[in-house]
């Protein structure tokens, strides 16, 4: 009697859970939409909404060249594409919320207990994400331009191969990648060396005064108006740039287009060299040494 009782008792906690269950799915709101009829209605409307994004993401990506790479600032269309898209997302999310009948004032009252929770939390990441918007605005640098980055850190130089959300990505010349947080950049002395098509290059050499100065210059300068990689206006110069304790510091100058200028440098640098083996120039050395004499006191106590 007392088992019977038991499993009937049991039963019925069963009946009336699963009793609940469907009411619940059952329920029909203001539009007479069910619980299940709303979750169909939310998948739906979930994955399409993917769809429709990820589709527009792609056209608007093609439209603007960031993914064929046509666009000469590829770093801030594919920036502001990033940040449509997540606001397309957050968007989705609430229709979604909405559609299953979640009250989204509540949600929101969350959302915010959330948002001011992880801003105290990720403050050097939204200091990342500010400052990417600021080189955006400043435009003071963009993709493949060449940039040497010096603050408390250190120093980093390369060509500027993306501009993130967070982080600025350089190719050095020894071919290392290197991503600087953007907080880093805007706070940073920044050099952007493509900024002008022209640079100036200057290669010094230090000569012994019995040097002849009228035949180095003359030498020197025939030197850099034939360099190949040399711009003839503005023309190249030779002058005296110094007079140290042991010698004169002669300087060439040269102008030459940005990708020349290191194949420039390096080529005058080689003539010199030849030039003062083949005419017997004498390069400077300093060959003086001090002697401080110390002198003891002794006093007589």
């Amino acid at each position: 009697m007392v088992l019977a009782s038991f499993w009937e008792n049991v039963w019925s906690g069963i009946t009336t859970f699963f009793e609940k269950v469907g009411n619940f799915f059952m329920s029909e709101n203001e539009y007479g939409l069910n619980v299940v009829a709303r979750i169909i209605i939310a998948i739906v409307v979930l994955v399409l909404g993917v769809l429709l994004i990820k589709l527009f993401i792609a056209l608007l990506k093609r439209l603007s060249g960031v993914k064929k790479g046509m666009s000469l600032d590829i770093s801030a269309k594919s920036f502001f594409i990033s940040a449509l898209k997540i606001l397309l997302y957050f968007v989705l999310a609430f229709v979604i919320v909405a559609i299953l009948g979640i009250n989204v004032s509540s949600a929101v009252g969350i959302l915010s207990a959330v948002t001011v929770a992880l801003g105290l939390a990720l403050q050097d990441i939204i200091g990342m994400f500010a400052s990417g918007i600021l080189i955006f605005q400043t435009k003071n640098f963009h993709t493949g331009d060449h940039i040497k980055v010096c603050n408390s850190i250190g120093t980093e130089e390369g060509v500027v191969l993306k501009i993130s959300l967070l982080y600025t990505t350089l190719l050095t010349f020894d071919g290392q990648k290197v991503y600087i947080p953007n907080n880093n950049i805007t706070k940073a002395n920044l050099t952007n060396f493509s900024d002008y098509k022209h640079r100036r290059g200057a290669v010094s050499i230090v000569l012994t005064y019995d040097s002849d100065p009228k035949e180095v210059m003359k030498v020197f300068q025939e030197l850099v108006d034939t360099e190949t990689n040399a711009l003839k206006n503005p023309s190249p110069q030779v002058f005296i740039s110094d007079f140290k304790d042991y010698g004169v510091e002669y300087t060439l100058r040269v102008y030459t287009e940005y990708n020349n200028y290191w194949g420039a440098i390096w080529s005058v640098r080689e003539r010199v060299l030849q030039a003062i083996k083949e005419h017997g120039f004498k390069v400077a050395t300093s060959t003086s040494l001090t002697i401080k004499d110390n002198k003891e006191q002794i006093e007589d106590k």
